[in-house]
């Protein structure tokens, strides 16, 4: 019973948070069973609550997923422990979403699991990105170890269903000699269709993948059972289920077609946009593999070819003495080095290798020749145009009766196109496409390098790790072309800045690194993010339009101790956070403190959700005094919450959560919600209370649509738009959101609501917000008035400020008076408002009717 009594408390807890999360919240009993879902659920896959209560849910993950779930839940109800697990779930139109579940336990006074609660979040974008990259590399291993074509190409059509849900692919190779499409994989389309369509001849209205080659361009055909390109093939594709086709040409990077890559589909349909790109990407892998597949094949064609007419007669044959002294070398070398073959003769023929290959070749020469073994090595010769090319050089003794070397004989062949292929193939295995740049795979292996030579060395190394501020502005306002370009800018200034042998990466999205190995110390790291910091203040220009480069900068550095390159990561993510939440554009050294203050951070997040669910929640209210006649202007709303046991708290307690999105949105509205609906009970008494000041967190702006949700919650309240004021400090220009603040300014100033520049002077540009923005009243920071009495400085600002408000007509508010003698200077310099003790305490909004039916004047 004490169990049962429990989990209804908490059910209650929770119920406010369920409506309140974009994450989709649940409950489950002691056992693990739904016993509650958000509304979220039911918008989000389109099933009723109650069919995804108990084990419903179940039913709808995905079979190759349920198993490691399972297992998962299974594991925490067993421990009692927090479990996370990344599944697949089925929408109502039978389709599946990659979704990330959370899940912890609640223990009652016994410790004893209460209940389960937990989120869903659709994670289904990224996962996809994340899969589709994965997908790619695997690929690319796989022409890079020289794996068969056909496994590389069964893969690369899994792959590509994978990213076009629905679709069936299929590889057809082209036969140049006979003008035929042979089958070359098609894991997911039956075997007797597959084998129908081998040899399918190239030619106008020869299906989609004929058609395809004939024209060199993309066929689209959306309904084989109407088109007449398929009039050969209509019944065969129909009876395997098959209604529409796409095809593209695979060219080769000369323009040489290589086959076609189709997709087919159980229903009628064309492409969309975003497949059309899925399909150009596996497009271009495609072209890799087949391309050096066949530059294998002809490999191997030519050496048996060299092998069954004369033993090592490549394009350039040479001969040397025991001691390996080139004695002759046929004119092929002239055509191709312009050297003459007399110039050759001894070591001459080095002075062509290229200055990077030459003292490794040599050596391995020499080598070969003490040791009477053979040789097999690659290395770059000059041509005759100046350019280099690739070969191959091979060498083998001949021997006497008694074992003597008395010849060596060589070959030498060209294999640039190879090289130049896998190289090709190597380079994309470990670098970013965008930029470049070292991707995350290749940035761990050089950073677990760096740790590794660190390890017992005086030296250190150091990491710096950053976003950009504003990429997703960009994006959302210019579209992803000038995010495109702004990334690669951004990269190439970051080449610039670092030294020779440091590692800059691209570890996803908007997310830099550059490790620096071999550096004595923090300043080191410290000098080279402000380094960075200078090179990203200029804006990029693109289209007359001008974008931010600006970064924010966390660094970490190797101690004395050994570290994983996980922790140093960690470290330098902790002070990139630091160096975000202190003000966009700046750079954070990591310092122990960091973590704690995580920690500390991450205990404030919990207490202001539970704060926020449980509806602790309430607004006290300080009354703002016109000084000229002591009447009462108004009030200012300021954030308090209920402990249960500790009683009321400070918004202090909480303040991580007004930099959190979900949080600070959630304690604003529920601010709001509890504002509107005192305001409303006053009206109603005929009470005259002026106007209630409102603050608005940057958190609430970070979606576009701050100000018609006060809109609708004043029309819901049914409370006229000027009986409220909107208070917003300098940070909400400043940080991720800022585009949207100055039209809901406007927006709201349309309608009747006064706006309010908060804490004004203490920042770096608050004149330009005057200019900028529709603000109707500045307040004076209190920092300020503290100093009327005996800082003559602070005097001067309080009166420019109010010389600055009257000039502008803008109301101006002075915060924190505390005493008479500072009510009597603000007055003499002909304060308009004030607010502070002195003229009264916050106070619960019981306490509001009688002090204003009391109100005498100050």
């Amino acid at each position: 019973m004490p169990q049962r009594n429990a989990s209804k408390t908490y059910e209650s807890l929770y119920h406010y948070a369920f409506a309140l999360s974009r994450q989709i919240p649940w409950l489950a009993d002691a056992d693990g069973k739904v016993v509650e879902v958000g509304p979220g659920w039911s918008e989000w896959i389109g099933q009723p609550p109650e069919a995804l209560t108990g084990n419903g849910w179940v039913k709808l993950v995905h079979p190759d997923d349920l198993p490691r779930l399972v297992e998962a839940r299974r594991e925490s109800l067993t421990a009692g422990t927090p479990y996370q697990c990344e599944y697949r779930i089925r929408m109502a139109d039978g389709s599946y979403r990659w979704c990330r579940s959370s899940s912890a336990a609640r223990r009652d006074e016994t410790g004893a699991i209460a209940f389960w609660y937990g989120t869903t979040e659709d994670i289904h974008d990224r996962k996809e990105a994340e899969l589709a990259l994965q997908g790619h590399a695997h690929v690319l291993e796989m022409v890079a170890a020289g794996q068969p074509i056909g496994e590389i190409l069964s893969a690369l059509c899994r792959l590509a269903e994978v990213q076009l849900p629905g679709a069936r692919c299929s590889v057809l190779l082209y036969d140049a000699e006979t003008a035929l499409l042979r089958h070359g994989a098609a894991p997911g389309l039956p075997p007797a269709y597959n084998a129908a369509i081998d040899g399918l001849e190239v030619g106008p209205n020869k299906g989609s993948c004929g058609t395809a080659v004939y024209l060199r361009t993309s066929i689209i055909v959306s309904d084989i059972a109407s088109d007449p390109l398929w009039d050969d093939w209509r019944d065969l594709a129909l009876s395997y289920g098959l209604q529409a086709c796409w095809s593209k040409p695979i060219l080769s990077r000369s323009g040489e077609v290589l086959g076609t890559f189709g997709f087919y589909y159980g229903e009628p349909r064309a492409p969309t946009g975003s497949e059309m790109e899925r399909m150009e990407a596996v497009l271009h892998l495609a072209a890799l593999a087949i391309e050096r597949q066949r530059t294998d094949v002809a490999l191997r064609e030519s050496e048996e070819h060299h092998r069954h007419s004369v033993e090592l007669n490549p394009q350039i044959s040479w001969t040397a003495d025991p001691q390996g002294n080139v004695l002759d070398i046929s004119s092929r070398w002239h055509d191709l080095t312009g050297m003459d073959p007399r110039e050759a003769l001894g070591s001459g023929w080095s002075r062509a290798l290229h200055p990077e290959d030459a003292p490794t070749s040599l050596s391995r020469w020499s080598q070969a020749v003490k040791a009477g073994e053979g040789l097999d090595m690659d290395y770059r010769l000059r041509m005759v145009d100046g350019t280099h090319r690739w070969f191959r050089s091979r060498a083998a003794p001949r021997r006497s009766e008694n074992g003597a070397i008395i010849r060596w004989y060589g070959a030498v062949e060209d294999i640039h196109d190879r090289k130049l292929t896998e190289e090709t193939l190597r380079w994309a295995a470990h670098h970013d496409d965008l930029t470049g740049l070292a991707n995350r795979r290749l940035f761990r292996e050089r950073l677990q390098q760096a740790l590794d030579a660190a390890s017992g060395s005086p030296r250190a190394t150091g990491l710096l790790v950053m976003d950009l501020d504003h990429l997703k502005q960009i994006n959302d306002r210019f579209g992803h072309d000038a995010g495109d370009d702004l990334l690669k800018e951004f990269a190439q200034r970051l080449r610039h800045a670092v030294r020779p042998g440091d590692t800059v990466a691209r570890l996803g999205g908007d997310e830099f690194a550059v490790l620096l190995p071999e550096i004595a110390g923090e300043w080191d790291v410290a000098a080279m993010a402000h380094a960075i910091l200078t090179r990203m203040q200029e804006p990029l220009k693109r289209s007359g339009k001008l974008l931010d480069c600006r970064t924010s900068i966390g660094g970490a550095i190797t101690t004395g101790f050994a570290m994983s390159p996980e922790e140093l990561q960690k470290q330098a993510d902790l002070a990139l956070y630091r160096s975000k939440t202190s003000g966009r554009g700046s750079f954070r050294m990591f310092v122990a403190t960091m973590r704690e203050e995580s920690q500390r951070t991450t205990s404030a997040l919990e207490v202001a959700a539970r704060a926020v669910a449980s509806d602790w929640i309430v607004p006290f209210y300080q009354p703002k005094v016109t000084l000229a006649t002591g009447a009462l202007a108004g009030f200012e709303a300021l954030l308090r919450w209920h402990h249960p046991r500790n009683g009321i708290q400070s918004p202090e307690t909480i303040a991580p959560a007004f930099n959190d999105t979900e949080l600070g949105t959630a304690i604003g509205e529920r601010m709001r919600s509890c504002i509107l609906k005192d305001v409303r009970a006053w009206l109603d008494a005929g009470l005259a209370f002026g106007r209630i000041a409102i603050n608005a967190s940057a958190a609430e702006f970070r979606r576009d649509n701050y100000a018609e949700r006060v809109l609708e919650d004043l029309r819901w309240m049914n409370v006229p738009a000027h009986c409220l004021e909107v208070e917003v400090t300098e940070s909400v220009f400043l940080g991720s959101g800022a585009e949207y603040v100055e039209r809901a300014l406007r927006t709201l100033c349309t309608e009747g609501v006064t706006i309010a520049l908060d804490d004004f002077g203490t920042g770096y540009a608050s004149l330009s917000h005057l200019k900028r923005y529709p603000v109707d009243a500045i307040k004076i920071d209190r920092t300020f008035v503290a100093g009327l009495e005996t800082d003559a400085d602070d005097a001067a600002i309080v009166r420019a400020l109010l010389n600055l408000g009257r000039n502008l007509g803008i109301e101006v508010v002075a915060e924190g008076v505390e005493n008479a003698f500072q009510a009597t200077l603000l007055q003499r310099m002909s304060c308009d408002l004030v607010q502070g003790y002195h003229f009264g305490r916050p106070m619960p909004a019981g306490d509001v009717p009688a002090l204003i039916t009391s109100w005498t004047g100050v």
